[in-house]
């Protein structure tokens, strides 16, 4: 993947004054990667794309999208209206092509059609019902075969008829279009993963975004030279449908969450708050926006060149939105950042491509860029005013639905991070754990949390044994089976609520029971969970009256945390590659004691 020609192309992409042209031309040499790929054996992303206009575009900006995130894509394109028959029919095209994941774009002349202004309610009511079985079909035949959804959402048309009365007319086709994105993105909870063109077209002007002429011409979906606009916001999808979402954000100190340098102007010299003018003002909104990101799920954590002594008490600062305690780690040293990042990766047990590090100083940015290139570098500039636009620009922690385990995480962190310092300070961890007084419960899973549980596939892969990826639908297929266990494990301790931590199928097989699937949030690491969870599994094991437990783990770069964790709990290994292992239900339980108390 990483060859001299791809890497030179994703520079070419990630520089500066990229235009539509580059676009055209730069897909043109990764389509020949992708197909030389194919050839080869190597594995390259089979993306179907279709929608109510013609897409070929689009796609040319998609295939650029996924090679900034590391990829290269194979792609099979429906013609203009076409996807909707090709995704019901088995024998289409777009089914023998394979999809593992389908894009589909849809346009408002189609998704609403034109109704007389004075339709009434229920007419109205009965249209959009229709909109949403056609959209929601598509997913369920998508679904049906693996094939995971990226759902642009509607692009409301740019024309008026009698200005304001519009806004107030329940007809009007820009209030049909508003109703049908907030139900796909309430029906597509944890089943796709939504794009909002609409808000991509809204800032760029949506006359400006799909000019009549275009649509008239060609059914084109938008103007060609918009077409890097266009790329991070569907990188963002790319990382969500993929489980690549950024989960945390790395800040610098210094003229990066207030202005100065704090250890030679001291507390009361740095610029934040209104007491310090404009600037002051603007780092403290900047403050504000990121306690805010924090309170969404978004991990916090500082990497500065700094004394951490000198630099506390701006934590402590009136214009200050955020404490010490928000960060889940602080790294303050006169070590090159790079080291800190990964000292902070390593604190929190998350990849380096979980990372984003925001900076103020292009020559710290260009050293990570350079060092680290799995992590995403923000360059903030010198105006903070601008940073929050800098930021959001990237779409690093686009997300498809929030969860109650989003807006928990910031405490979950906390928890850990204290774990981990006791661990490095040598601490008793098992006296530290039953300090914990965590709580723990496991039952089958049920409606309620599929979303999450779709979430978790999407996204979890250091404690993933087959990184499977099942989506929401064939999760409740899973759960509806009499030979099939869908098993959801909660934990609380006296720091936070973890909410729903670790999911793990399971399939009968003649005498056994194989565990198809088992992953669990980084977030309890090395607290006994696993043994908590399998501890129930073989109680249920034995009351299913089967005779002993199936394992399988298969290798992945980045799941190796779990590599021995079969062997840990009990099992004996049945295959020399280390795929396969058993354990007898009958066998004693002592080796599975945990730290975990049942609710």
């Amino acid at each position: 993947m990483a060859s001299a020609e791809f890497e030179s192309l994703r520079a070419r992409l990630a520089a500066p004054g990229l235009n539509a042209a580059d676009v055209f031309a730069c897909a043109e040499e990764l389509g020949t990667l992708a197909r030389e790929a194919v050839a080869v054996g190597r594995p390259v992303r089979r993306v179907a794309v279709g929608g109510d206009v013609s897409v070929d575009f689009l796609q040319r900006a998609m295939a650029c999208a996924i090679a900034l995130e590391g990829e290269l894509a194979l792609f099979h394109v429906e013609p203009a209206g076409a996807m909707a028959q090709a995704c019901v029919d088995p024998a289409s095209a777009l089914h023998a092509f394979r999809p593992e994941i389908a894009v589909l774009v849809p346009h408002w002349r189609q998704a609403v059609a034109a109704v007389a202004p004075d339709t009434d309610a229920s007419a109205l009511a009965q249209l959009h019902g229709d909109a949403m079985r056609r959209h929601e079909a598509l997913w369920f035949a998508l679904e049906a075969r693996g094939c995971r959804v990226v759902q642009h959402l509607v692009v409301p048309p740019a024309r008026g008829w009698r200005g304001p009365a519009e806004r107030g007319l329940p007809a009007s086709p820009a209030r049909r279009v508003a109703a049908l994105n907030l139900a796909l993105l309430e029906r597509g909870a944890g089943r796709v993963v939504p794009l909002e063109l609409d808000r991509l077209a809204e800032r760029v002007g949506t006359a400006a975004w799909a000019p009549e002429r275009y649509h008239h011409a060609g059914r084109l979906a938008c103007d060609p030279r918009f077409l890097p606009d266009y790329l991070p916001w569907f990188r963002g999808a790319w990382r969500a449908v993929t489980g690549r979402v950024r989960k945390v954000l790395v800040l610098d100190l210094d003229d990066t969450l207030w202005g100065g340098p704090i250890g030679d102007l001291g507390p009361g010299g740095i610029a934040l708050g209104p007491d310090h003018g404009a600037r002051g003002e603007a780092f403290a909104d900047w403050q504000q926006y990121l306690a805010q990101l924090r309170q969404r799920g978004v991990v916090l954590a500082v990497c500065s060149k700094n004394d951490e002594a000198l630099a506390a008490p701006g934590f402590a600062h009136p214009g200050a939105s955020l404490r010490r305690g928000d960060f889940a780690a602080v790294v303050c040293s006169w070590d090159d950042k790079a080291a800190g990042l990964q000292r902070i990766a390593r604190e929190l047990d998350v990849a380096l491509d979980a990372i984003v590090f925001a900076d103020d100083n292009p020559a710290e940015c260009a050293l990570v860029r350079s060092a680290l290139p799995e992590v995403a570098t923000v360059e903030l500039g010198d105006d903070p005013a601008g940073f929050v636009a800098r930021l959001d620009a990237g779409h690093w922690f686009d997300h498809p639905a929030y969860t109650a385990d989003d807006l928990g995480r910031a405490g979950s962190y906390a928890s850990r991070a204290a774990l981990r310092e006791a661990q490095v300070r040598h601490v008793d961890i098992d006296a530290f754990l039953r300090d914990l007084a965590m709580v723990g419960s496991v039952s089958p899973a049920g409606p309620a949390d599929l979303p999450r549980l779709a979430q978790m596939e999407g996204k979890t892969n250091q404690f993933n044994l087959t990184t499977r990826r099942y989506p929401a639908a064939q999760l409740a297929t899973l759960c509806a089976r009499d030979d099939a266990l869908v098993l959801v494990l909660r934990l609380r301790d006296r720091l936070a609520d973890h909410g729903i931590v670790a999911t793990l199928v399971a399939v009968r097989e003649d005498d056994a029971l194989r565990i198809d699937h088992w992953l669990m949030s980084c977030r309890v690491f090395a607290r006994g969970a696993e043994a908590f969870l399998l501890a129930d599994l073989v109680a249920r094991a034995r009351a299913m009256g089967v005779a002993a437990l199936v394992g399988e783990y298969v290798a992945t770069p980045r799941n190796g945390v779990a590599a021995d964790l079969y062997g840990r709990l009990g099992f004996i290994a049945t295959s020399a590659d280390g795929r396969w292992w058993r354990r007898d239900v009958e066998a004693p339980l002592d080796d599975l004691a945990s730290a975990i108390a049942p609710a």
